[in-house]
């Protein structure tokens, strides 16, 4: 299909889309050639041609950096290449479920799986994949998200950095557990065996197998710590509000530092957590200053990543460094939510005893 939407400009310049992919097909389908076709399901191949409409319409925006597609280079030899593909669950024929301990996947029958957990409503679509020398299935699901907290009771600014993953404006921090630098020493040995096997023989294979089995090791202890983490937060506090960092620009100059965190997808995981949750999510602007402001005063300096401690020069406190941004995240998302018109800062009456210092919004 790729190969006849660039065939198709270079003729008439004009570019095929998911309306023409279905069309087409339709019309292979009979064809010898591609008589593949039809051993797989019909949804999984609609849903590549999807993929296709979504990168074609990405690489030829102006607005988007996003490069054209290209055709894939697979490889010849087994269990070196990433394969997948995405099912669709028919809502009449129930297509895709699970019974008896197996994954029942359209055009190819029940497949034993392991359920590391229950699902938690209807299943939507499913995608297949195969990383690091297993076949993984991850779900979509519909689930009932919380209707929108009407009172809310807690607004908290979390400032994300390379030590510790987030600290937040109550002074709590969650250390960085850094998945990579624990397994260097195990990469480094794998790596040597790999660089004196012949290339192509079994024990090539053998060692690429176990360099790849460490790789999805720290992949998945990654995920597991991101997931955990993004879900306390999402429970803790009703207001969540992160800093949006330059994540690419950051890897130009500590690749390595940035690589092994998860600055950039945890924000994403918090999002929809606190969304399902009733809460609010809110990121200030990226350029917004919050490192150097005094938490007491609001006097601002200027650090270096090297000063984790500052002395404020204008009122002589002592401070953390990564606890007084995330007191500056909090005050600059809750001005913005406040000027935005998203909530209203209501005080709790006298006969609650409530502390001064309780912060009480409602939807505006």
């Amino acid at each position: 299909m790729l190969a006849e939407t660039q065939r198709r400009y270079r003729h008439d310049k004009k570019f095929l889309f998911y309306k023409d992919f279905s069309l087409l097909l339709k019309e292979l389908k009979p064809f010898e050639e591609f008589s593949w076709i039809k051993e797989m399901d019909s949804a999984s191949a609609q849903q590549t041609a999807r993929d296709l409409d979504v990168a074609l319409r990405q690489g030829i925006d102006k607005s988007n950096i996003k490069a054209f597609p290209k055709h894939k280079v697979s490889y010849k030899i087994k269990k070196l290449h990433d394969d997948s593909f995405r099912i669709v669950n028919q809502s009449k024929a129930n297509n895709l479920r699970i019974e008896n301990g197996c994954v029942l996947v359209p055009k190819i029958g029940p497949v034993p799986i392991k359920l590391y957990r229950p699902l938690a409503g209807r299943i939507t679509t499913a995608t297949l994949f195969y990383r690091h020398g297993h076949w993984n299935i991850s779900f979509v699901q519909e689930i009932k998200v919380r209707d929108p907290k009407e009172t809310l009771n807690s607004i908290t600014g979390y400032d994300i950095n390379s030590q510790n993953t987030v600290v937040d404006s109550c002074g709590w921090a969650a250390p960085n557990p850094k998945a990579l630098k624990k397994s260097e020493k195990k990469l480094k040995q794998i790596q040597i065996q790999l660089s004196r096997r012949k290339k192509g023989s079994n024990r090539w294979h053998k060692s690429k197998s176990g360099l790849q089995k460490i790789h999805g090791q720290i992949t998945n202890q990654r995920l597991a710590f991101a997931h955990e983490l993004s879900n306390t937060i999402a429970k803790a506090t009703d207001i969540v509000v992160f800093e949006d960092l330059n994540v690419k620009g950051m890897q130009q100059w500590n690749g390595r530092m940035v690589g092994d965190n998860v600055m950039g997808l945890l924000p994403n995981l918090v999002r929809y957590k606190v969304k399902r949750e009733g809460g609010i999510f809110h990121q200030i602007g990226r350029f917004e200053k919050s490192t150097g402001i005094c938490s007491e005063c609001g006097h601002h300096h200027k650090l270096t990543l090297k000063d984790r401690r500052f002395a404020c020069t204008a009122c002589k406190t002592n401070q953390n460094r990564d606890h007084s941004s995330a007191i500056a995240i909090e005050r600059i998302g809750e001005k913005e939510l406040s000027a935005a018109g998203i909530v209203v800062r209501v005080f709790p009456e006298s006969q609650q005893k409530a502390d001064s210092k309780t912060k009480v919004f409602e939807l505006a």
